[in-house]
């Protein structure tokens, strides 16, 4: 896929319609106001694996950030790196999911491998595809899209 991909204008819109939802659910949740329902969380995770983590890691501020640099590609300016890898993410958890929900039974390396990832845990293995398919470090995508609360407050 290489570090330069594109992202379609419409995968943009989609990001941007994400990051509102997660500003939305954190004001509500850190204002002490109507928690989310079930359902809306579920719906949210189905079309975005993941974003439930970036909801529970990621502050107002980021989510806000990256929100706003949703809107300003969508206004003309260029889409930073982080929205192509966030983006195939979610695509590739997608994939890893629905692998794990068939139980396998083939596929391409990918699936077999969520089947048993290292240490149980897929999130690592879905970042190291990431990672492979930008040619980028492992640590530098996992880092941006999904940084510690510790990086966070430095």
């Amino acid at each position: 896929m290489g570090a330069e991909a594109k992202l379609p204008k419409e995968r943009v819109e989609a990001l941007a319609r994400k990051y509102g939802r997660l500003v939305e659910l954190r004001s509500r949740r850190d204002g002490g106001g109507v928690p989310a329902a079930r359902d809306e969380l579920r719906a949210l995770a189905a079309e975005f694996p993941g974003s439930l983590r970036e909801l529970d890691t990621l502050g107002d501020a980021e989510l806000r950030r990256r929100a706003g640099a949703c809107a300003a590609a969508l206004s003309g300016g260029a889409p930073e790196p982080w929205m192509a890898w966030i983006d195939r993410f979610h695509k590739l958890m997608r994939r890893a999911l629905a692998a794990r929900a068939s139980g396998g039974g083939g596929g391409d390396d990918f699936e077999r491998a969520v089947l048993s990832p290292p240490d149980g845990r897929m999130l690592p293995l879905v970042l190291a595809e990431v990672s492979r398919e930008f040619d980028r470090p492992a640590d530098q995508v996992a880092a941006t899209l999904f940084p510690s609360r510790r990086a966070r407050r430095e």
